[in-house]
């Protein structure tokens, strides 16, 4: 799953963007402070960052072209309430890959997006995973299908969602609100019963036929995905 750096200080941009995000399939980190930004890219291996010019710590254009010469690779947008035609030309001279006005459609924002990881694709198509294997697992990313020991296996849109996350994250400890927010779009404790629905449904198509574990539940924190024969 792409990973997203929202570097937004304002708090109601922040929360309906994060959940749109997230609706999208995306795994949304945020900060909203410049300076906290190049650790997080570095240490969180983000894929994309979305980018205001007016933060508490930094205005203007300098803060970008810094990330640019740290991450020469790394897509940035900005998405920013100044329209002036003079500082967009500079964005887009210096370090930004588009320039989003705010206020902005969300569809546009998301298409926006999306082309950004289709050039990477087309400039690097060795670094996007096509098939991760765990195993006997199988999970062909760029089809949406599951195999074991060599079976398709039919998994409904959640499902797969979810089995993606988990593949994508192997060994790592997924909270519940990661899990929720990242595959239904809603943080809520009530719905934390979805997870455990759908982990026993996952269990079921991928573990029997498998003849191994692969999700683990820590208790009161979340899941862990890793192959245990």
């Amino acid at each position: 799953m792409r990973k997203i750096l929202l570097v937004e200080d304002h708090e109601t941009t922040v929360r309906d963007l994060k959940r749109n995000l997230e609706r999208n399939g995306y795994t949304v980190h945020v900060t909203g402070f410049a300076q906290d930004a190049p650790d997080m890219i570095a240490r969180l291996q983000i894929d994309l960052v979305l980018l205001d010019l007016i933060l508490p710590d930094s205005r203007g254009l300098g803060f970008g072209s810094k990330l640019r010469k740290s991450f020469p690779d790394l897509p940035i947008i900005v998405v920013s309430r100044i329209t002036d035609s003079d500082e967009k030309v500079k964005a887009f001279q210096l370090y930004a890959d588009d320039y989003v006005p705010k206020p902005y459609h969300i569809n546009e924002l998301l298409e926006r997006i999306r082309v950004q990881f289709d050039h990477i694709e087309r400039r690097h198509p060795g670094n996007v995973p096509r098939i991760i294997t765990v195993g006997p697992l199988e999970v062909n990313l760029k089809q949406r299908q599951v195999r074991v020991h060599g079976q398709p296996i039919e998994l409904a849109k959640k499902e797969y969602e979810l089995l993606e996350l988990f593949v994508r994250h192997e060994g790592y400890l997924l909270p519940y609100d990661d899990l929720l927010a990242a595959v239904w779009g809603d943080e809520s404790e009530s719905q934390r019963r979805y997870i455990h629905v759908y982990v026993n449904k996952l269990r079921k198509k991928i573990e029997i036929p498998a003849g191994c574990r692969f999700i683990h539940n820590e208790s009161k924190i979340g899941y862990r995905f890793q192959l245990v024969e």
